[in-house]
């Protein structure tokens, strides 16, 4: 096998090659520390002379270096091993011994295949970039909002910025880089609101000439697990009409018109589908549609000609991660049987195996701040759901802080389980 530097000095689970470093890093220090005794006792000009030769600080600095960075990727590592114990597989101390101390299978990971956009879907990302599987994250791009929609009518480019959250959210939690994609200039001159990484992305599609190659450059300068793609590289707008008989074209106009949609659509209809997307999907062994704004961020990507059709006729099974709240002027009074309604009957979609909804409610005072802005808890409706012959997976997959958000680890686990209940779905041992 071929020797890769930044595979050796990379973070991994692995820790004998750290082990190696702070036994290194020790036994450089104990030299250093004899070395600079000798200089002390041995005061001839010979004998100085002689120990000057060996530097005792450069070998000091070595040692210290050495024993640093197999600290820290010690740390790292066992770190990582301790989170995969909260996970069903990674339960004994025999499966913890097997990760940090033999060496992992090259063999095929199973592809998991994640479709949506917004910060549902980053969020999901987080925790499945820790699993062992193949992970392909397939992203809307009619956002036409903030610094996404100034790039998007200067520059006739794709809106970026969902795609930069999920690098982000797929790439090192630690790197810099991606802090770096992160920041948001302040709000004046002609650079307010606009993020680092947006710019970036859009000066790599004029170096580049083309959106989906910057976006590939973009993931290998941060290092990111697995690949995001947009779900097509034409520059569409997203349409609705609503129960009043009124239209409306743009992701933003159609979130503010508060609202009941009846019917969705793409401008212009007919966008060419990422072959790459579309790929992904023929060999996923689960794909997984949301969290995220039900009509403007999990929707769109099915009206794209192809996905929809590719996702009934694929062999893989389909998740629905339903949202935890509701979102204004979008899905207003739906409870999860009603998210899984609307998004069969506004997409060519005509199949969801599993459906994975949240059983808990926030706590109290969250929940008024947010019933404050009319977003409310979105009720389960288990019954409902199961009597569509959809299976339910209902649990506690709350995260509060001081927003409501899906706890991205327990859904990874979930998704975890339902490939592991697949037996054409190879999971590393």
């Amino acid at each position: 096998m071929r020797f890769s530097m930044r595979r050796f000095f990379g973070p991994s689970i692995r820790t004998r090659r750290w082990l190696i470093f702070l036994a290194i890093g020790i036994m450089m220090a104990c030299i250093a520390v004899f070395l600079a005794g000798l200089a002390i006792m041995m005061l001839t000009p010979f004998h100085l002379d002689t120990i000057r030769s060996f530097d005792p600080a450069a070998i000091a600095i070595a040692a210290l270096s050495a024993f640093l960075l197999g600290f820290y990727w010690l740390s790292q590592a066992v770190g990582s091993a301790f989170q995969l114990l909260t996970m069903r597989d990674y339960e004994t101390s025999e499966r913890l011994r097997a990760l940090m101390f033999r060496r992992q299978p090259e063999g095929p990971r199973p592809p998991l295949v994640a479709l949506g956009g917004g910060t549902g879907l980053s969020s999901l990302l987080k925790g499945l970039k820790e699993l062992p599987v193949d992970l392909t994250a397939v992203v809307t791009v009619t956002d036409d909002g903030g610094s996404s929609g100034r790039l998007r009518k200067d520059l006739q480019i794709l809106p970026p910025g969902d795609i930069r959250n999920c690098l982000v959210a797929l790439s090192g939690s630690e790197s810099l880089l991606s802090r770096l994609f992160q920041y948001r200039f302040g709000e004046t001159g002609e650079m307010g609101g606009h993020s680092f990484g947006n710019l970036f992305i859009a000066a790599m599609s004029g170096v580049l000439g083309d959106f989906g190659t910057a976006v590939r450059a973009a993931s290998q300068i941060l290092a990111i697990r697995g690949q995001v793609l947009p779900v097509t590289c034409e520059n569409v707008e997203l349409a609705a009409r609503f129960e009043d008989g009124a239209e409306l074209v743009g992701e933003t106009s159609i979130s503010a018109a508060g609202k009941r949609i009846i019917a969705m659509s793409l401008r212009p209809k007919e966008p060419l589908p990422n072959p790459e997307a579309l790929a992904a999907i023929d060999r996923a062994r689960l794909i997984v549609l949301g969290p995220g704004s039900l009509f403007t961020s999990v929707i769109p990507n099915l009206l794209v000609p192809e996905i929809a059709e590719r996702i009934n006729r694929s062999r893989a099974r389909v998740v629905y991660v339903c949202n935890i709240m509701t979102q204004p002027g979008e899905t207003d009074n739906l409870s999860a049987a009603d998210h899984v309604t609307a998004l069969l009957r506004h997409t060519p979609l005509r199949r969801i195996d599993v459906t994975v909804v949240n059983s808990r409610r926030a706590a109290r005072p969250l929940m008024e701040r947010y019933e404050k802005m009319n977003q409310f808890w979105v009720p389960p409706t288990v019954t409902r759901i199961e009597d569509r012959g959809i299976r339910v997976v209902s649990g506690d997959f709350l995260q509060e802080t001081d927003m409501v958000r899906h706890d991205s680890r327990a859904l990874a686990e979930v998704l975890l389980a339902l490939i592991a209940e697949d037996p054409a779905a190879s999971i590393p041992a």
